[in-house]
């Protein structure tokens, strides 16, 4: 079986098609995926999952003779890039996102989420946007339930015409233990699988084409997307080649100097490389260690430039890897913070929603499908919001919308929407409609009890007078 995990699978797939270009007994799709945009992605996709399996260009220092032996360069690798990407995902979809609309649509929509665990996907998604700049899911019924597949990135084939127009969708891998090579065309209407240009395989699309999810930072080739990483791993590379530097100076020039001796020596034998605390006797001449005075604020300097230039780029706050401490903790100085990645969350959440719209009609046609019909303006009024995973002062935030609430500027759903405290809104107006209407009961309850006391302590009934005001007669003499 295939492992996208292993690092010589990715230089197989540059081998394959290189190979495959120099074929002429191809078939359209297997001429499809052999196109310069097509290879070029795949090529920066391999290279960036190779990346983040720590196969770093620092890894290609060479050792050299040290001491009549070879000393083992630093190859100093940090996985930066990695914690970055998790950190934008995290910041964007870490929180399930929230929707609004119809009270009614919003239930149908967040059962169908919480089934077929679209939360995972959003984040499987996001990630891949990140990574790569591309993403791409398809949707489909499963056992009464939609679900989603999210494809693996450079399996994906994306065919558009000379205008733009998406038309078709080739799934693609290659077998590593058997050599069979699969692929799985998707059309509009209907799903092809061929095993060896051999179709097995035939079924009806009930939704439509994958999903292209695309950064907002457009390629070369501008159907796709720029990965965002892009920009970072030179940064690190210069990091780590630095760091990888200054150990070996370090160890070599500083705690394991080389002795020089000028003169003579009154012992015959050669002295030992790793001799230290010894006495050394000597005719004439003189011994001492070779070491160097390493120019520490040049270093520091061009190390900090890197670092804050690799801070900026990534948009994230130094505080957030410990770089630094945060002594202001208001909304002013949060907002302040993180704007710089409210930026990028923001392009992610723009390219979200773009896909998040078709992958709404799908799942409107699955559910027609299924007995349940969405009328159109019902539909349009489903949206979405993300709820951000950024550090809030809360307190403050909780007093604004409470001004607002008492000022009658701001509804009670307004409220729970924006609160991190309730993901499922329309869940929370049932838990509150449901205390108002028990406490309305209570209070009805009691007031018919308070009037059936008063009714008791009034034998009269309903006549309204008081025994003092009965005139009685006696009888005369």
């Amino acid at each position: 079986m295939k492992n996208p995990f292993s690092r010589l699978f990715h230089r197989d797939r540059r081998k394959e098609y290189k190979a495959m270009q120099n074929r002429s007994d191809l078939t359209w799709y297997q001429d499809e995926i052999r196109k310069t945009e097509h290879m070029q992605r795949i090529n920066m996709v391999s290279g960036i999952d190779s990346y983040l399996l720590r196969e770093h260009k620092v890894l290609q220092r060479p050792n050299f003779n040290f001491k009549d032996k070879e000393f083992q360069t630093a190859k100093i690798i940090l996985q930066t890039v990695k914690t970055i990407i998790n950190f934008h995902t995290s910041y964007t979809v870490g929180n399930p996102i929230s929707f609004t609309g119809d009270k009614g649509l919003v239930e149908l929509i967040e059962r169908v989420y919480r089934k077929g665990q679209f939360t995972k996907q959003d984040y499987e998604i996001t990630t891949q946007l990140l990574k790569y700049g591309n993403a791409w899911e398809y949707i489909y019924l499963q056992d009464d339930k939609i679900k989603s597949k999210v494809f693996i990135n450079d399996e994906c084939y994306p065919c558009y015409d000379d205008k733009g127009n998406y038309y078709a969708f080739i799934e693609y891998w290659k077998d590593k233990d058997s050599g069979a090579e699969y692929h799985t065309i998707y059309y509009p209407d209907k799903v092809e699988t061929y095993v060896d240009n051999e179709l097995v395989d035939t079924n009806k699309n009930l939704t439509g084409l994958p999903i292209h999810y695309k950064s907002m930072v457009p390629s070369a080739y501008t159907q796709f997307g720029e990965s965002f990483i892009n920009d970072l791993i030179p940064i690190i590379d210069q990091v780590e080649n630095l760091l990888s530097k200054l150990d070996d100076a370090v160890s070599n020039l500083s705690m394991n100097p080389i002795g020089v001796l000028t003169g003579l020596s009154t012992v015959d034998e050669m002295i030992d490389s790793n001799m230290v605390g010894a006495c050394v006797q000597l005719a004439e001449g003189d011994f001492k260690y070779a070491t160097v005075t390493m120019d520490h604020a040049n270093i520091k300097q061009e190390l900090d430039s890197l670092l804050m230039q690799f801070y900026g780029i990534a948009c994230v706050p130094a505080s957030v890897l410990g770089q630094s401490n945060v002594a202001n903790v208001s909304e002013v100085s949060l907002s302040m913070l993180f704007n710089s990645t409210d930026n990028v969350a923001r392009q992610n959440m723009f390219a979200l929603k773009e896909g998040f719209a078709v992958r709404w009609e799908y799942m409107r046609k699955l559910l027609a499908l299924q007995g349940t019909p969405i009328k159109d303006e019902l539909f349009d009024t489903l949206d979405c919001s993300f709820n951000v995973n950024r550090p809030v002062d809360t307190e403050s935030a909780m007093k604004e919308m409470l001004w607002q609430r008492n000022m009658g500027a701001i509804s009670k759903q307004t409220i729970i929407e924006n609160s991190k405290h309730t993901p499922n809104t329309a869940l929370e107006l049932e838990r509150i409609k449901a205390e108002e209407d028990d406490r309305a009961e209570r209070v009805k309850n009691a007031a018919d009890l308070q009037g059936n006391g008063s009714g008791d302590d009034n034998p009269s009934g309903g006549s309204g007078e008081s025994k003092e005001n009965v005139d009685v007669k006696t009888p005369s003499g």
